[in-house]
């Protein structure tokens, strides 16, 4: 018996392996292979077969280990390759920095040296800084990811021990328990369910949260055997694999145990690093890719960089302005040669500093002094400004109440999993930071239908078999769940043993892969241990628990220690291991909002299915319970209690941890769970899956076991699923899949049978309701075929060529024929709240809507007018060839149905169509596949000429969100790798309109405007420096103070744009929302035009002469300074900038007005600063009382005024004469 210790709580690092790393002096701590070196096939031996330590393994050398890093930089090269960065992806930085290193030229300094570097080292150290954050929280997201933690054989110590997931190598053995994460690519090889298989989810590599099924080879499946005593040590195969590839479907590989015994491995065989493991206790297998050579991160590519319309035209105008600097520059440079030229070094000639006798030489020296004088012209502080104004754009896109689910909240609490919580509601997700004002733009929509227009909540609703249809009560009822059809009900009770509807419901209970989730998995590795009377769990121990307390505790929850309860102890080195019901009970209550919420946990009755309540036993307050299950509680409320406070205030909310959930069914696809749902309504029940069997129970209230001979699973090619089980007849097919796969199939006898017209019938009906249709059909298939067809299904199984898909397939559709149909179901997938509403709105906003969906023409008929896609009052038009396309060619406005065919000849360009298509209305697309709506994407793109948002839920849509101008992706049922890959994720589909109509127009409206305003703000400043050319000899000298010169654009005229550029609205949120027409302003692009460009840039000029020749003229024959007439004109072109963009606000506050106030008294202060620090430091520019002296002259006041008016007169009348016309809005 150990000595009990003192009661206290003792945390140590030890509790996790971390084995010796490579000595620094170690060769092989430099020279390490990585994945890109490979150029065959790569042969794994396990490590475990090797007694050198793991640094001189040659897996440690030749493969990468299990680390990753999704930074850019590391701490030594991050300065200088960033900047190296921000040079080759913006040729506009290597411009200015081109202009500063020319102002250190002594012939060409138009400033100070110093001062000259403040432009281009503001814009540079600004973006280095953001880049920096960037990458530190890259940084800490890999550390999460990196400190993860799992099980590893360690041949030392003979047992699985705790590690952390970076120094995982290649040819470790691992053990991953139920509902952990897969660490690396590992090929399976034992679990803990004895016909060697396992479920895991994949949503963190294609987005489906859908449950698949992985399986042993078939030389190792007596590793999972009840009776094995295999241990990893055991294991002494070699893995010959292919090198790393990106394609997660397939895996070329194999293992030889022996010479002449070797596996093929297949993908079933293989757990790829980012699933997760489910309904299985444990899995164990060995590693063959680790760290950046697994697939799912070399999937990790970047999605592409999507630019908008307004940038790609600003780079053009961009390229106009550079072309207008070059003619200043020749013309400032030929000037200054001819005024040299013509005036004698002898002539004292005002300002010129030079004395050069050669005016070639003076004009080469002109060249590169007015680069640096005109250098704005190129406007610097452009890239950085708009990058903040879509930073702030975005930020209030996100935090848009209005687009924000609440019935996600409820939800939130349904998926929290004790070892994993979904946390996150279901406001939007802008992950893109670069095209906010592309939303403003889109002409045209394609949507996926299922889970983006509906719910995606697969709902049975009807089924017809033996002529009869049976259309359930629910059908009728705006209802979310099945209801039982009672005249069906009537009649299976009636008639139990009539064979068709007996193979009918067991077609729909055994034809899936449906997996029943009743067993609670618990891996005794996660559950803790003794060791030297410590008991140890996780990362923690605790000292004050004896075996004898942990014998009381299993006495407590009715529960005998058993050898069970052992878990091998001569793998883990341990005496015994705690064994706790993983069913946890755990209240959340607030009682005062100041109050953090109390989490009680107590394990529950194994034997009890019902759920606690509150006043059960079993939830015993906190401090009843024992010292044991008090610390035991802490570890869990500190990993849990934080994000729940966070974000759910509740009250006394009861949440059920448990493995026997109220649904104990997962499926791979909702459909599959609606039928099994379904039948269940009338006592067909699926009760368990195996790899060998399937069991259900019938009405009889029996339960009949089905010998599982071979599955043909589902493929996109087939559209159809069969099954073959034993049957007192012999082998029997159960085939189900759309009616284009199985009806072409029936036996010619029956096809003509009345029973199977009357099913088509029924079929036809549901499609026009807008159910989703399946047909189920059957056929024996005799014992000497079934032989020959598995014999070579299997030789096609063990194939690891890249077509053994593809023959596999073909070889499934040789069996699939002369079937006999048994019936037909319909099942509901309602539409989601808003989508008429939406769509009415995108049609009235001339967006051009398209529905991409792969059911049958009626089925997707129907859900087109049940959604308001249609529209009411305009001609439908189905295109099937290109007859139909002439013909439709010849009207406008028509609502049109694409056949597959007619999506084939817009994808080769046929005029007609493309003629059609552009003309009409709204586009419905039918018997689509995945991946033809990429393709349809980029034939609306590059054949029609328009801009596409594309929207879907599923990851069969991300080619065609990642291919469009703007990608939307739904967080829906189908998985996250939709809203992953998107550009902007919504909860529901209704919040697009809000998004393009509001968010868009707005963003569009700002961005045009802010581009305008620099482009102008920046010609007028050069422009008043070229003026003064004609009265200085052309000698490239300015008129302002340099340091105020250089500033100007980045400080005194940069913040006012932001702000208009986040928060001007030309209409409120209400009347875009109502007035749906109004988005035609970004959808036609009527503010942003080289038309608009070329009058904001001569506004600029004329406004450039009002400001020099006022102050000109003002101080004309006077004997003030140089300095002082700077003074003017800056003044002057802070008042007449800051005027110009107050024309165009059309949202004024007063914290707008207080920040125009603020620059034009920054402007003085300025002025006042420099001056006094200059005399301070004995400076002799500028003069001390510079400023003083005029403003004290009323000629300032005066010229400031005139200037004001006469700059902005000219702007001021046509924007009345536009409004006055009600087009204030629009430039024209």
């Amino acid at each position: 018996m150990t000595t009990p210790r003192p009661t206290h709580l003792h945390r140590r690092s030890s509790s996790k392996w971390v084995p010796p790393s490579a000595p620094l002096h170690n060769p092989i701590s430099i020279f390490r292979g990585r994945s890109n070196r490979e150029t065959g096939s790569r042969v794994i031996r396990p490590n475990h077969l090797f007694e050198s330590p793991r640094y001189e393994l040659n897996n440690y050398r030749d493969f990468t280990d299990n680390q990753i890093s999704t930074t850019k930089y590391t701490i030594w090269n991050f300065v200088p390759l960033n900047i190296w960065h921000q040079i080759s992806t913006k040729y506009a930085n290597l411009y200015f920095i081109f202009i500063a290193i020319l102002n250190w030229v002594p012939f060409f300094d138009a400033y100070t040296r110093y001062v000259g570097l403040i432009p281009i080292t503001f814009v540079l150290g600004t973006t280095l800084i953001k880049d920096g954050i960037e990458d530190y929280r890259r940084w800490k997201f890999d550390n999460q990811i990196n400190e993860k933690t799992c099980h590893v054989w360690d041949r030392d110590r003979g047992a699985f021990r705790k590690t952390e997931w970076r120094y995982i190598l290649v040819g470790d053995f691992v053990h991953i328990s139920n509902d952990q994460d897969v660490p690396a690519d590992v090929i399976m090889l034992r679990s803990s369910n004895e016909s060697g298989t396992c479920y895991i989810e994949t949503c963190n590599l294609d987005g489906e949260t859908s449950l698949k099924q992985r399986m042993v080879p078939a030389k190792v499946i007596e590793y999972s055997k009840k009776d094995s005593t295999f241990k990893p040590s055991d294991f002494t195969g070699v893995v010959t694999c292919e090198k790393p590839d990106k394609s997660i479907y397939t895996i070329r590989a194999k293992i030889e145990y022996e010479p002449g015994q070797t596996d093929v491995i297949i993908k079933e065989n293989m757990l790829l690093r980012g699933s997760r493991i489910k309904n299985t206790t444990f899995v164990e297998g060995i590693v063959v890719y680790a760290g950046h050579d697994t697939k799912v991160m070399l999937n990790n590519g970047r999605a592409p960089h999507k630019t908008s319309g307004i940038e790609k035209l600003t780079n053009k105008f961009i390229i106009a302005c550079f072309i207008m600097l070059l003619a200043m520059v020749v013309y400032g440079a030929a000037a200054s040669a001819v005024w040299v030229g013509d005036h004698p070094v002898g002539q004292q000639i005002p300002f010129i500093l030079s004395n050069t006798p050669q005016p070639f030489i003076e004009g080469f020296i002109g060249i590169g002094a007015f680069f640096i004088n005109y250098q704005l012209l190129v406007p610097i502080s452009l890239y950085i400004t708009v990058e903040i104004i879509k930073a702030l754009q975005i930020y209030f896109i996100s935090n848009d109440i209005q687009l924000y689910d609440p019935k996600s909240v409820c939800s939130l609490l349904e998926n929290i999993t004790l070892n994993s919580f979904s946390l996150k509601d279901r406001a939007i997700d802008c992950r893109s930071l670069s095209i906010p004002e592309e939303l403003g733009t889109i002409t045209h929509v394609l949507s996926d239908k299922t889970g983006t227009l509906t719910e995606n909540m697969m709902i049975f609703r009807s089924c017809a078999f033996d002529e009869i249809d049976y259309g359930s009560e629910g059908s009728k009822m705006n209802i979310d769940k099945p209801v039982r059809c009672e005249e069906l009900y009537q009649r299976i009770n009636n008639t139990m043993h009539n064979p068709v509807q007996k193979h009918f419901f067991a077609n729909i209970l055994l034809n899936n892969s449906v997996v029943v989730n009743t067993i609670p998995h618990t891996d005794v590795l996660e559950l803790g241990n003794f060791d030297g009377g410590v008991y140890n769990i996780g990362n923690s121990c605790f000292y004050d628990v004896t075996e004898e307390k942990y014998k009381e505790k299993l006495a407590a929850i009715g529960k005998e220690p058993s050898e069970d309860d052992l878990s091998r102890p001569d793998m883990l080195g341990l005496p015994t291991t705690i064994q706790f019901d993983d069913r946890l009970t755990v209240i959340v209550e607030e009682d005062t909002p100041s109050e953090s919420p109390i989490l009680e946990l107590s394990p529950t009755s194994r034997d009890s299915p019902e759920t606690p309540t509150p006043t059960s036993p079993i939830l015993r307050p906190l401090s009843s319970l024992s010292s044991f299950s008090r610390k035991l509680s802490t570890v869990v409320r500190r990993s849990i209690l934080r994000p729940i406070s966070d974000i759910i205030p509740v009250r006394k909310r009861l949440i059920s941890f448990k493995q026997q959930a109220m649904n104990p069914y997962e499926a791979e696809s909702p459909d599959e769970l609606a039928l099994i749902e379904g039948a269940a309504l009338y006592n067909y029940v699926l009760l368990e899956r195996a790899a060998t069997s399937i069991t259900i129970s019938t009405p009889e209230k029996s339960e009949k076991r089905y010998e599982l001979l071979l599955t043909l699973p589902f493929d996109a090619t087939r559209k159809r699923m069969s099954v073959i089980v034993n049957s007192p007849k012999g082998p029997l097919m159960y085939c189900k899949g759309a009616d284009s796969a199985i009806i072409p199939r029936l036996s010619s006898q029956h096809s003509e049978d009345s029973r199977v017209k009357s099913i088509k019938s029924h079929l036809d009906e549901y499609a026009k309701k807008g159910l989703r249709t399946l047909c189920f059909a059957m056929k024996y298939i005799s014992q000497e075929e079934f032989d020959d067809f598995l014999h070579s299904y299997k030789f096609l199984m063990e194939d690891a060529s890249s077509e053994r898909e593809k023959m596999l397939s073909e070889k499934a559709d040789e069996l699939e024929k002369n079937l006999k149909l048994s019936g037909v179901t319909g099942i509901e997938d309602r539409l989601q709240d808003g989508v008429s509403e939406t769509l009415c709105s995108l049609r009235n906003a001339g967006i051009q809507v398209w529905v991409l969906t792969g059911d049958k023409l009626e089925t997707a008929q129907n859900i087109a007018t049940s959604s308001g896609l249609f529209h009411p009052q305009r001609p439908l038009k189905v295109i099937e060839n290109e007859g139909d396309a002439e013909v439709a060619s010849e009207s406008a406005g028509l609502n049109i149905i694409m056949s597959p065919a007619a999506i084939r000849l817009a994808q080769d360009g046929n005029p007609f169509l493309i003629e059609a298509l552009k003309k009409a209305k709204t586009v419905l697309c039918y018997r689509m596949t995945p991946s033809e709506k990429a393709t349809i994407v980029n034939t609306v793109k590059k054949k029609i000429k328009g801009n596409v948002l594309a929207i879907g839920d599923g990851a069969n849509d991300v080619p065609m969100i990642q291919a469009a101008h703007v990608g939307i992706g739904i967080a829906g049922k189908e998985g996250l790798q939709a809203a992953m890959a998107c550009d902007f994720a919504i909860a529901r589909f209704k919040f697009l309109s809000r998004l393009l109509l509001v968010h868009g127009h707005w963003n569009y409206y700002r961005l045009a405007n802010t581009f305008l305003y620099f482009l102008y703000k920046n010609a007028n400043a050069v422009f008043i420096i070229f003026y003064y050319q004609f009265y200085n000899g052309a000698s490239g000298t300015n008129i302002v103070d340099p340091i105020w010169g250089v500033t100007y654009p980045i400080i005194f005229t940069s913040v006012q744009p932001v702000v208009v550029g986040v928060l001007d609205q030309d209409y409120d949120d209400e009347t875009l929302m109502n007035k749906p027409e109004r988005y035609m302003i970004g959808r036609e692009n009527l503010l942003y035009t080289w038309k608009h460009f070329f009058i904001d840039v001569a506004d600029g000029i004329y406004q450039a002469a009002v400001i020099y020749y006022v102050a000109h003229l003002t101080l004309y024959g006077s004997e003030v300074s140089l300095w002082e007439m700077g003074f003017y004109i800056a003044t002057s072109s802070i008042l007449v900038n800051s005027g110009h963009l107050a024309l165009q606000v059309r949202y004024w506050h007063w914290r707008l007005v207080l920040l125009f106030s603020f620059f034009i008294v920054l402007n003085f202060a300025f002025f006042f600063t420099e001056c006094l620090t200059a005399g301070a430091l004995m400076i002799p520019d500028p003069p001390v009382w510079m400023p003083i002296h005029a403003i004290a002259d009323s000629r300032f006041w005066y010229s400031q005024m005139i200037t004001f008016i006469v700059a902005l007169c000219p702007r001021f009348t046509s924007m009345c004469l536009l409004s006055s016309l009600n087009m204030s809005n629009i430039k024209s």
